[in-house]
C-alpha cells in the first residue's frame, strides 16, 4: 500500500469537505457555494492539503480575492473555509485552524442586501393595477415573502396541506429548510384571506387539486415555465421579471432581509399594552428559523405565542375584498 497516496487522501480538502458535508447533511445549494470556494482557493494557490494551509498562505489568498472581487467576496469565502477548518481541528487532523489567524474586514459596503417598505409598497400598488398576465399570482409570491420572511427554497416547498387554516399555521418542512429543521410560523391574519382564498380558487379552476400541490406552481397559469414544479432559480427569474416591470429591484432574500430589519427596529421603550410580548431576538430568530445567535435558542422552547405577537407589526393594509375584484 502507497502510504504517501493514503497520507494525501487523508488530507485532500475536497475529501475533507465531502466527509464535513455528509456529517453536517448539507443541502444541495450549500454543498454547490462551499465547493466554488474550495475550487477558487486551490486555484489561486494550488493548495489541495488542509495540512498546507498556512496564516501566510491565507493572506495570499486574501489578497487575490479582494484584488480581484471585493473585502465582501473574501469574507464570505473566509466563512466557508474556516467551517471546514475547523472541522479539520475537531477530527484531530490539524491542530489550529489557521485562518482565524486572518480577520475578516469589517465596515464592508456592499451590494443592498434589503429593499424598503416605501419600494415594497411601489411594487405592489404596481402589481395590483397591472392587468398583464401572472399580476395577481406574482402579488401573491410577494405578499407571501412578506408576512413569512422565508427563503426562496421554502416558498417553493410549500404545499396546501403546510398551512392550517383552523389553528393559523404554517409548517416549513426540514426538506426545504437551510438549517435542516423543521417548524412552524404564525400564520398572520393579513395573508390568511388571500391564501384561502387563493386555494378555493385553485380547487374550482383544477379537478386535480391535492392537498400535498405546490402552492405556487406557476406552471399550471402559464405554460412558459417548464416542470411540474416552481423551482428555486424559476422563482429568482420570477423576481427578475417583476423588477424589470415595476422598475423596482426586489427579489425574495431582499424581502426576508426587510422583514428581519422591520422586526428588530421597534423601540424597546414602546409600552405593550394587553400583555403583549416585545420583539426579543430570540423570537425573531425562531420566526427566520436562523441557526444561531450562538447557542442561545438550544435553551428556549419555542413559542407560537411569542411569534404572533412578533409579526404583528407587519401590515400592508390591503383590502382583501378590493383584491377580489381586481382578480376578477
Amino acid at each position: 500500500m502507497d502510504n504517501s497516496n493514503s497520507n494525501d487522501k487523508k488530507y485532500d480538502l475536497i475529501k475533507i469537505y465531502e466527509d464535513f458535508a455528509h456529517e453536517r447533511d448539507h443541502q444541495p445549494p450549500t454543498k454547490v457555494s462551499y465547493r466554488k470556494v474550495i475550487n477558487t482557493f486551490t486555484k489561486n494557490t494550488s493548495i489541495t492539503r488542509v495540512d498546507q494551509i498556512t496564516k501566510e498562505v491565507i493572506l495570499l489568498w486574501r489578497d487575490a480575492v479582494v484584488e480581484r472581487s471585493s473585502k465582501s467576496t473574501f469574507n464570505s469565502y473566509r466563512r466557508h473555509l474556516l467551517s471546514i477548518l475547523n472541522y479539520c481541528v475537531e477530527i484531530e487532523l490539524i491542530e489550529n485552524n489557521p485562518i482565524q489567524k486572518v480577520k475578516q474586514y469589517t465596515h464592508v459596503g456592499g451590494r443592498k442586501k434589503g429593499c424598503s417598505k416605501k419600494d415594497l409598497n411601489t411594487l405592489i400598488h404596481f402589481l395590483r393595477n397591472d392587468w398583464r398576465n401572472l399580476s395577481y399570482f406574482f402579488l401573491m409570491i410577494v405578499v407571501t415573502l412578506y408576512f413569512t420572511g422565508i427563503r426562496r427554497s421554502q416558498l417553493c416547498g410549500l404545499i396546501w396541506h403546510d398551512i392550517d387554516f383552523k389553528e393559523n399555521l404554517i409548517l416549513l418542512r426540514k426538506t426545504h429548510s437551510k438549517s435542516r429543521k423543521e417548524w412552524k410560523i404564525p400564520l398572520h391574519s393579513e395573508l390568511r384571506p388571500y391564501l384561502l382564498d387563493m386555494k378555493m380558487d385553485t380547487m374550482e379552476q383544477f379537478e386535480d387539486f391535492r392537498e400535498d400541490d405546490q402552492i405556487f406552481m406557476v406552471q399550471r397559469y402559464s405554460s412558459e415555465y417548464v416542470g411540474d414544479r416552481l423551482l428555486p432559480d424559476q422563482l429568482t427569474g420570477i423576481m427578475r421579471r417583476i423588477s424589470t416591470r415595476s422598475g423596482v429591484k426586489i427579489s425574495a432574500h431582499m424581502i426576508r432581509h426587510l422583514v428581519a430589519t422591520l422586526l428588530s427596529n421597534r423601540d424597546d421603550g414602546e409600552e405593550y399594552r394587553n400583555g403583549e410580548i416585545p420583539h426579543t431576538l430570540n423570537g425573531i430568530q425562531e420566526f427566520l428559523g436562523h441557526a444561531n445567535i450562538a447557542t442561545t435558542i438550544a435553551y428556549i422552547e419555542p413559542s407560537i405565542a411569542l411569534q404572533r405577537k412578533v409579526i404583528k407589526s407587519l401590515d400592508l393594509k390591503l383590502e382583501f375584498e378590493e383584491m377580489k375584484k381586481r382578480k376578477s
